[in-house]
């Protein structure tokens, strides 16, 4: 199933994209969106064509930061029913927790994983790797997220960090003005960290009385499924990988089921657990090897492997295979 977004992911981008010498319809065009995208806000458009978009428009402009410039636009109403709905939560932990449950209503191919540790605190970004996501994309959702934490937080907030799985542009005067300077390359994830404190912050501008009349008008979008069972496993294995414990059984009892009913209802979708293993290290693979600056046995570490030799046997059989197909 084709992973679908809002086209108001592509507020304010004409304007961005003039600005740095690009002809906004000449680039929709090439990766096959309706020039409709730009005055209606509630058209479902491929996720993958929103993400080629944002990567051919840093490379034909090149501007290394133009994802990121367009984050600076995003505020909650960019998010649309689900901004909405996190606006009144009472405090950022309780507006987190609905901006994370109910993300797929703006962006199916988008999912944030909340890690506690003590008095630290990490919102990951994970995106499906069906869709081709790269550094614009990736820079654009993490903008995003930093520009929501500031309005529940204040200007005056800082992140502990903001991590970025590729490495550094090559001058970081947008990132720092942007983000500040707290900034984390080449890291093991896309994500940012705050206090755990800061989690229980009260949202001021909250009103129960909105969030009560929000929640009704929009009962029945909420109880829409947001992925399918593949996609659901596509994203754990994505994000247990560099833990080293991706197995169909970790899967499972993160799904509440049991090994056999993963194998079965994968099978629905054409696919195996193995299958879609291989696909997504094959992805990853290929996306931290492009970056350049990684040593071959962080990326084993990355990928899951338990050494480099691992992963060297893997990738010759995965190339001997495809000689053979």
């Amino acid at each position: 199933m084709t992973a679908l977004m809002r086209s108001a992911s592509l507020t304010h981008y004409s304007d961005l994209a003039l600005s740095v010498g690009l002809v906004p319809h000449d680039m929709l065009a090439a990766v096959g969106l309706p020039r409709s995208c730009f005055d209606n806000t509630e058209l479902r458009i491929p996720a993958a064509s929103v993400m080629r978009l944002m990567e051919l428009s840093g490379e034909i402009s090149g501007e290394e930061s133009f994802g990121l410039r367009l984050s600076v636009t995003r505020r909650l109403s960019s998010f649309g029913v689900v901004g909405m709905l996190a606006r009144d939560e009472p405090t950022l932990r309780q507006a987190l927790d609905t901006l994370t449950r109910y993300l797929y209503l703006h962006n199916e191919s988008l999912t944030t994983q909340i890690h506690e540790h003590g008095s630290v605190t990490v919102i990951e970004q994970l995106l499906l790797p069906s869709v081709g996501a790269g550094r614009q994309s990736v820079e654009l959702a993490l903008g995003a997220l930093y520009h929501t934490l500031c309005l529940a937080l204040g200007k005056e907030w800082q992140p502990r960090s903001v991590s970025f799985m590729h490495p550094p542009p090559a001058n970081l005067s947008w990132h720092r003005s942007i983000l500040g300077s707290n900034l984390l390359f080449s890291q093991d994830y896309n994500g940012i960290a705050l206090s755990t404190s800061d989690m229980d912050a009260p949202l001021h501008f909250a009103d129960p009385a909105m969030r009560q009349q929000t929640r009704q008008l929009v009962r029945d979008d909420l109880s829409g499924k947001a992925f399918t069972f593949r996609e659901e496993v596509e994203q754990l294995i994505t994000a247990f990988l560099p833990t080293g414990r991706c197995s169909a059984d970790q899967v499972a009892v993160h799904l509440g089921v049991d090994r056999r009913t993963v194998h079965r209802r994968l099978e629905v979708h054409g696919t195996s657990f193995i299958e879609l293993l291989n696909e997504i290290r094959m992805e990853q693979a290929q996306r931290l090897m492009g970056y350049g600056d990684r040593k071959l046995t962080d990326i084993a570490g990355l990928l899951g492997f338990s050494s480099l030799s691992a992963f060297s046997r893997w990738r010759r059989n995965h190339a001997l295979k495809n000689a053979d197909q």
